[in-house]
């Protein structure tokens, strides 16, 4: 996802909530891919807008195995483990599942 400040995501957020706005304005209007649009709404209602002001964090090699286990191992969505662990996008895992895989299946970290 491209980098978009607070105040945009959250203009996001609002547009869709509380205003009920929806795909292919939002999509026009920020440039933003429909899913992108989603996973930020569904971000902020599971977590909070306090979300986006974390700081970029820095996960453990323990941290990363769980959640790459609960999609190789448990089945679960991808998308759905990024958004019950908090991450910003949906990227962060998959390219944690990329490199796993890449690396022989070990966690780098």
């Amino acid at each position: 996802m491209t980098k978009y400040t607070k105040e945009i995501k959250l203009a996001i957020y609002h547009e869709w909530v509380d205003d009920h706005r929806r795909g292919t304005y939002l999509r026009r209007k920020y440039g933003m891919g429909r899913g992108e649009i989603r996973y930020l709404v569904d971000l902020i209602q599971k977590h909070g807008e306090d979300i986006l002001d974390r700081p970029q964090q820095k996960y453990t090699a323990d941290f990363k195995l769980a959640a790459i286990d609960r999609v190789l191992l448990g089945g679960e969505a991808l998308s759905q483990v990024s958004l019950d662990l908090g991450l910003t996008n949906t990227g962060i895992l998959a390219n944690w599942l990329r490199s796993f895989k890449e690396n022989g299946y070990t966690v780098i970290t």
